[in-house]
């Protein structure tokens, strides 16, 4: 048993270590780097000052949309046991499995220049409204759904029996209820829109955001010191909205003798189901005309049906960014699930961790969710783009790896650590009065029991890393290309259709691992 704890212990260090390698150094780096800027003055007036502005309140609009249209899907599936609520909880994830480039090619087939539907500008802030609105919609929706799902509707009752009538029950009782989740729904969507990069990227025009300039003065003009010091006013509202989303955590668990939430046929709940399928047929429409559109020629003048596109003749790099985005993807899947649930195995069921350790690998965990995709690939541009271990094709990717499970380890980690804990701890001590070592028991009991988290966990790492194009987009090499950034490219060299085609084939490989999974894990 000594030996199985000093193991652990050098175990839990490593984890430490490589968290910190991943946060505290490159952070520091990117502090430093940003005093070597000759003037701070200057962005703190004109063009610099508006992007922030540009940002904040584009932020701000559609988080507000996004929890508005979410309450109504989530009311209309929580409450509604139906086909049609079936079909809102199975449509409305979809985007969970698209980059955020595939909703901006569809607002371009379906609104733009040459639009199926009607032709006018995207290029600014409706382009990037609408796009935003498409990929954080169901991010707030699971946030409302998980608060619907615990409101007991005996309250409701008790209220209509003292002569309540809907509305006053809704504003007086549904919604206070939802207060923290709609909190919780309105900073995701906030801190999703202002660090995502693939539909600025596409229909900005002359609306510009902190994100793609963050990319311009990296990139187009290697001024790293300006590119750090607009990543701090990237990274401060982000870190804003995790610090109050973790303080309106509600860990409250759903009782079983909650009686569910079923709305009656009344006039305000017919319009909530119009609003909710209007904004769910918005969301897949995007999303289906890009699969649709992959299949076309050459938007809007050839419309002939090929597989032409799926060649990708007309990229340097042909199919090849997608075969890395898969390799990227599942080897981020694999290793970002072992090392989650070995920390927390460790921490949570071995019980020979100090305390101290404990609360700092929590911190290094948690604290990776507020750094924004775009600043942590920045600040890993100038940490480790001239170490000798990363250069080459194989270290291009070990460094790809490292930066993805960094970026999407908070969560793993939350999802990690609440399946153990719901698990009886007292599995240990049984097996420990029979004579049963612990490893055997995690082995044979713990470990299978927690195999839902497994999925989740593996699932969310390899969706999230085909799909991320902010965490990688300065630091692929041309034999490393992802196939979400391939697409950006494409696209800006005129070959709308690839572009699709690209981006389709990351949809259904991510759909496609989640369906196997769900399906070989359930």
């Amino acid at each position: 048993m000594m030996r199985l704890k000093k193991t652990a212990l050098i175990i839990f260090v490593l984890l430490i270590a490589f968290l910190a390698s991943g946060v505290l150094l490159p952070a520091l780096n990117l502090t430093a780097t940003l005093f070597e800027a000759e003037s701070f003055s200057s962005f703190f007036s004109g063009y610099f000052f508006k992007c922030l502005i540009n940002t904040i309140l584009m932020g701000t609009g559609v988080a507000l949309i996004a929890c508005l249209a979410g309450f109504f899907i989530a009311f209309c599936i929580v409450s509604e046991n139906s086909r049609a609520a079936f079909w809102m909880k199975t449509l409305f994830p979809c985007a969970l499995f698209a980059p955020s480039v595939m909703p901006a090619i569809g607002l371009i087939y379906l609104f733009g220049y040459n639009g199926l539907i009607v032709q006018t500008s995207l290029y600014g802030a409706v382009g990037i409204f609408l796009g935003a609105l498409v990929f954080v919609l169901p991010h707030t929706t699971m946030q409302l759904m998980l608060a619907l799902e615990r409101f007991d509707t005996r309250l409701i009752d008790a209220a209509k029996s003292l002569g309540a009538d809907t509305l006053t029950c809704m504003r007086k009782i549904l919604l206070p209820h939802c207060k923290k989740a709609f909190i919780n729904a309105f900073l995701i969507a906030f801190v999703l829109t202002i660090t995502d990069f693939g539909v600025p990227k596409l229909l900005g025009g002359n609306f510009p955001m902190l994100a793609t300039e963050i990319y311009n003065l990296a990139i187009g003009t290697q001024n790293m010191p300006a590119a750090a010091f607009l990543s701090l006013w990237l990274f401060a509202p982000a870190a804003l909205a995790f610090y109050f989303t973790s303080r309106n955590t509600d860990a409250t668990l759903t009782s079983q003798t909650i009686k569910p939430l079923r709305a009656k046929r009344e006039g305000i709940f017919s319009v909530f189901r119009i609003l909710a399928w209007c904004a769910i047929l918005y969301e897949v429409a995007t999303i289906a005309i890009v699969i649709y559109g992959s299949f076309v020629t050459f938007w809007p003048y050839v419309p002939a049906l090929t597989l032409d596109n799926y060649a990708f003749h007309n990229s340097t790099y042909g199919i090849r960014p997608w075969f890395n985005s898969v390799v990227l993807a599942s080897l981020v899947a694999v290793i970002g699930t072992l090392l989650a649930f070995t920390g927390a195995v460790i921490k949570t069921r071995l019980n020979c961790i100090a305390q101290s350790l404990s609360t700092l690998y929590t911190t290094l965990a948690t604290f990776s969710l507020c750094i924004p995709g775009t600043v942590l690939g920045l600040a890993f541009a100038i940490t480790y783009a001239g170490v000798s271990f990363f250069s080459g094709t194989v270290g291009a990717m070990v460094l790809l790896v490292f930066n993805c499970i960094i970026h999407l380890f908070t969560v793993s980690h939350l999802t990690a650590t609440h399946t153990l804990e719901t698990i009886d701890s007292r599995y240990e001590t049984v097996g420990q009065s029979l004579g049963v070592g612990v490893l055997s028991v995690l082995r044979r009991v713990t470990l299978p029991l927690a195999k839902t988290g497994f999925r989740e966990v593996f699932c969310y790492f390899f969706a999230s890393t085909l799909t991320t194009i902010s965490a990688v987009v300065f630091l692929y090499t041309p034999q490393t290309m992802p196939a979400a950034v391939a697409a950006i490219q494409m696209i800006d060299s005129g070959f709308i259709s690839e572009g699709a085609a690209m981006s389709t084939l990351i949809f259904f490989s991510a759909l496609g691992v989640r369906l196997v999974m769900t399906k070989w894990i359930h």
